[in-house]
């Protein structure tokens, strides 16, 4: 799956909500029609009318959430219909993740209605599968909330300002070259030193919390103590996932970085 180039700096949440969106899927494809279609759902119409009506409704409403939440997980990249993170975001209000505590009731009264009687299997295991949605629904909003805190969910909604670019300079150039002679290869050096301190210096002047800031500029130095070592490319890859969600920041750097590993 592919994130949209403009969601890059919140694509792992983005991952996190269509892996949950890929599970939706499958429940609503494979575990409620088998369930219903499969195995001893049938037996339900041999309960009193009130308990039948009631596993009917548990199938209708379980299945409801699951053919939604696979469909809306997954449609972030629609430009179309959510032009920014924010309007993809803000349009989870009004769905089944702010429901939690009308299906937990739900299901709860579902229990407690077929408690004391002969229940087929395959309403027990659609028992199961609802809570389990509620489970994931429950990730899906702790998921949506820590995307209303990114940087780029705030500068959308005018909560944050937008950090200015800084522009780099990556130091001396210093080159050889042989031209008709044995040798014709090029020799290029690069002053890294200065992608550090112009790194390090973005990062102080940003608006970065404090504390990230810190560990942050902890990483820059790992990176230049570890440069030309087999571990630059793990310190790279830290540092680089801890300032995702500031990547007008550090978006300039990037390519002088990525060019110190080796």
């Amino acid at each position: 799956m592919n994130v949209r180039r403009d969601f890059e700096s919140v694509n792992t949440y983005l991952h996190r909500l269509d892996g949950i969106g890929s599970q939706f899927a499958r429940y609503n494809t494979k575990d409620w029609p088998y369930l219903k279609n499969q195995e001893d759902f049938n037996n339900v119409y041999e309960l009193p009318d009130g308990q039948r009506c009631a596993i009917e409704n548990l199938y209708a409403t379980g299945r409801d959430c699951a053919i939604f939440m696979s469909s809306k997980l997954r449609e972030f990249n629609d430009v179309g219909m959510f032009p920014s993170l924010a309007d993809y975001v803000d349009s989870f209000d009004r769905t089944w993740m702010n429901e939690q505590d009308e299906l937990q009731d739900f299901i709860k009264g579902i229990k407690e209605n077929t408690a004391l009687q002969c229940i087929p299997w395959s309403v027990q295991r659609m028992i199961e599968v609802f809570e389990d949605q509620l489970r994931l629904l429950a990730s899906v909003r702790m998921t949506v909330n820590l995307l209303k805190q990114t940087n780029l969910y705030k500068i959308e909604k005018g909560e944050a300002p937008v950090e200015k670019e800084h522009a780099i300079n990556i130091g001396q150039i210093h080159g050889k070259v042989n031209i008709n002679s044995t040798d014709n290869s090029t020799i290029i050096s690069i002053d890294s030193s200065s992608i550090y301190t112009g790194i390090s210096e973005a990062i102080t002047k940003s608006t970065i919390e404090e504390d990230l800031k810190v560990q942050l500029l902890r990483q820059i130095d790992e990176m230049k103590y570890s440069e030309g070592t087999q571990s630059f490319l793990q310190k790279y890859k830290d540092f680089m996932q801890n300032a995702a969600n500031h990547m007008t920041v550090i978006s300039p750097f990037i390519p002088a970085l990525s060019s110190l590993i080796s």
